[in-house]
C-alpha cells in the first residue's frame, strides 16, 4: 500500500507531466497516432522471382518522414506517396540493369557460338604451340650435333625425348619417291618401327646424318607454320577484345522496344514526386 508521502509525490509528478506545451511538441505528438506505411503490404514484391526487401523500403520511408516532417494524416500520405514513387524509380533502374544483362548474355552467346574461340581457349592454344616450338628448337640442336640415335623407337636426350617412330612417319610423308597409296599403307597399316627404318633406307635415308638433315628441314618448316598460326590467333584475340568493348558499349542501351516505355514511366514517376512534394510544401505553408 502506498504511504501518504508516496501519494503526495505521485500527485506532484502528475501535475508536472501534462503533455507538451509548445507548438512543435504538440505537432510531434499529433503524428504519434498516424500509421505510416499503410501501402507497404501491397507495394513490396514478396514472390521468389523479383523479391524486394521490405526493410529497405521502410528505411527509406522513415528517412523521408524525418526529412519532410509530416504533421497530420494527409501530409503523411503524401510523404508515403513520394516514397512509393522513389521505390518505383528504383525498379526502373533494376529493370534497366536486368535488360542490359540479358542483352549482353545474348550478344556473347551469339558472338562466341559460331566456331569462334574465346580468349581463354586462344591463350591455351597459343601456349601449346609455343611449347611445341620450344621443343622443336631444342630437338633441332641435338639433330644438328648428330646426337640423336635412330636405332630405338624412343630417344632420350639430357632434357627432352623424342618418339623416333613419329620422326620416321614425318619423313615418309615427305618422300617423293613413294606413292600416296604406299604412304597410306606405311603410315596407317601394320608397319612397325623396323619396317619403317628399312623403307627409309631404301629411299635415301639410311645414315644418321641423312635422317637428321631431313628432320631439321621438316621441323624448321613446322616452326614457321606454327608461328604464322600463333600470329593469326593473336589477331583473333585482339578482335575479340575490341568486340567485347563494342558489345559493352552497345549493352549500356536498353533494347529499343523497351526504351520508350521505360523513359515514359520514369518521367511520369519523377513528375509525380515533384507534384507531391509541391503539394506537401503548400499544405505545410512553405509555398
Amino acid at each position: 500500500m502506498n504511504s501518504k508521502k508516496q501519494l503526495i509525490a505521485n500527485q506532484h509528478n502528475a501535475q508536472l507531466s501534462t503533455g507538451p506545451k509548445t507548438a512543435q511538441g504538440k505537432g510531434i505528438i499529433a503524428t504519434n497516432a498516424i500509421k505510416h506505411g499503410i501501402f507497404t503490404k501491397d507495394l513490396i514484391v514478396t514472390s521468389t522471382l523479383g523479391k524486394e526487401n521490405e526493410e529497405e523500403y521502410l528505411e527509406m520511408l522513415n528517412n523521408l518522414i524525418v526529412c519532410l516532417t509530416p504533421q497530420n494524416q494527409m501530409e503523411s500520405l503524401l510523404v508515403e506517396k513520394i516514397a512509393i514513387d522513389f521505390w518505383r524509380l528504383r525498379r526502373v533502374i533494376r529493370f534497366e540493369a536486368g535488360s542490359i544483362g540479358r542483352y549482353l548474355e545474348t550478344i556473347f552467346e551469339e558472338f562466341y557460338s559460331h566456331s569462334r574461340k574465346n580468349n581463354e581457349k586462344i591463350d591455351t592454344e597459343i601456349q601449346g604451340k609455343k611449347d611445341y616450338i620450344a621443343w622443336m628448337i631444342a630437338y633441332i640442336e641435338y639433330l644438328k650435333n648428330e646426337e640423336v640415335s635412330f636405332d630405338q623407337p624412343i630417344w632420350k636426350g639430357e632434357k627432352i625425348e623424342s618418339y623416333i617412330l613419329e620422326d620416321f612417319c614425318l619423313i615418309i610423308k615427305n618422300v617423293d619417291s613413294l606413292t600416296y597409296e604406299e604412304k597410306k599403307q606405311l603410315l596407317y597399316g601394320d608397319s612397325n618401327f623396323t619396317q619403317l627404318r628399312i623403307v627409309l633406307g631404301q629411299n635415301g635415308y639410311s645414315s644418321k646424318k641423312e635422317i637428321s638433315t631431313k628432320l631439321i628441314e621438316i621441323y624448321a618448316h613446322e616452326i614457321k607454320r606454327l608461328e604464322r598460326e600463333i600470329k593469326e590467333l593473336g589477331q583473333i584475340r585482339l578482335a575479340n577484345v575490341e568486340a567485347d568493348k563494342l558489345n559493352s558499349m552497345l549493352g549500356t542501351i536498353p533494347q529499343e522496344e523497351n526504351t520508350d516505355k521505360i523513359l515514359k514511366y520514369e518521367r511520369s514517376t519523377q513528375k509525380s514526386i515533384f507534384q507531391n512534394l509541391l503539394l506537401l510544401k503548400k499544405l505545410q505553408g512553405l509555398f
